[in-house]
């Protein structure tokens, strides 16, 4: 009988990146039997899933608060469930995956966070949670390791997903509309996210129209298409497009997005952006005492510079539309962001995080027991 892996992501990057590992471990470990909480892309590599992740997905101290019974019984059936494996992979998502680790450890399982919380930002506890609770620590940001490591958590780079997503992905968004510029809108993948974010994005998207005198198009990349409304549909300046962020990306003169990992894609795809997060007021001041880090972007982070614009929390749309317009309309001041956003590759330009992922679960967990 082959192991037992149990496997857990709670969002739609998540699912993503734990398919991509699936695959990769299926190549190494033919008879393996994989289970836990996923998607769509999970369930495809043939991960039986115990829950969905698109059951619900939320954001933030407070939102969390109002979903806990429905997340302490998904929590319990997993915990139940991961009883009966041999090695149980948490992959991002740290709120929750990681009190999930917490629990399954109790039983003595063999345990590994593969794109590990971000500790540099959020403060030790979660360093010590990670010491206490995760046997492996695979991490995607190469300042990771040694930190980690540090603190005696054994911990590996394996590079960006991304990365590769990135150079596989040749997506290109065709266009024939006739207008000079191009504006990439992607208000994030989280429904509470897009909620938050699709109205100041639409707000900024007609003053930065009027400065650029109406010769301009918007790619608009929604998910979940609960959020259209007449405002969109009737516009004939706005194309939606389910996803497509990378092809957005590269069709588009300038992009304005929810911080996250798009911020790391538009970056290593080299096009000019600016950034937006939002909370509620409460997740927000929370977040405001407990952050580390002075950035909110990843592109910033790793080139320890406010090389993208970064607006947090307080949107002013005439603000920004005039900052995207300058963006835009510059060439000495865009080119610079340009050039500053190469330099991304020279850190993450490692290939294959996936595969080397696996490699390294293997050999702690497999081969070593031989």
């Amino acid at each position: 009988m082959g192991m037992r892996i149990f496997i857990s992501a709670g969002e739609p990057s998540g699912d993503l990146h734990a398919s991509a590992l699936v695959r990769s471990l299926k190549r190494l470990l033919p008879d393996a039997h994989f289970f836990g909480m996923g998607g769509s892309l999970m369930r495809k590599e043939g991960v039986e899933l115990i829950h969905s992740f698109e059951e619900r997905s939320v954001i933030g101290f407070l939102e969390a608060i109002f979903e806990f019974q429905h997340l302490h019984r998904i929590m319990a059936d997993l915990v139940r469930a991961a009883r009966t494996a041999d090695i149980a992979i948490m992959v991002d998502y740290p709120g929750f995956n990681l009190t999930l680790a917490s629990h399954i450890k109790r039983y003595d399982i063999n345990t590994v966070y593969y794109i590990v919380p971000q500790v540099w930002a959020w403060g030790g506890w979660r360093i010590r949670s990670l010491k206490r609770y995760i046997d492996l620590a695979l991490v995607i940001l190469p300042f990771e390791e040694p930190l980690l490591r540090r603190y005696g958590i054994d911990a590996r780079f394996v590079g960006h997903p991304i990365v590769d997503m990135i150079e596989s992905d040749n997506d290109i968004v065709e266009l024939n509309h006739g207008k000079r510029w191009t504006v990439g809108l992607l208000p994030g993948s989280r429904p509470d996210e897009i909620r938050r974010l699709l109205p100041r994005m639409l707000e900024i998207k007609r003053r930065l129209a009027e400065k650029l005198n109406q010769d301009v198009f918007f790619l608009l990349s929604l998910v979940d298409n609960r959020f259209l409304n007449d405002e969109i549909l009737d516009d004939p300046d706005i194309m939606v497009l389910q996803g497509r962020a990378r092809g957005i990306m590269r069709a588009s003169d300038i992009v304005l997005l929810a911080s996250g990992t798009a911020s790391l894609e538009a970056g290593l795809i080299g096009v000019p952006m600016v950034v937006l997060y939002m909370l509620s007021d409460v997740s927000w001041l929370l977040a405001k005492l407990m952050a580390r880090v002075e950035y909110t972007s990843l592109v910033n982070i790793l080139l320890n510079e406010e090389v993208v614009p970064e607006f947090i929390q307080h949107v002013h749309a005439d603000e920004i539309a005039e900052l995207m317009h300058d963006l835009i309309t510059n060439y000495e001041l865009r080119q610079k962001m340009i050039n500053r956003l190469a330099e991304l590759h020279g850190l993450l330009s490692r290939r294959g995080a996936a595969e080397r992922a696996a490699g390294y679960i293997v050999e702690k967990f497999v081969v070593s027991k031989l």
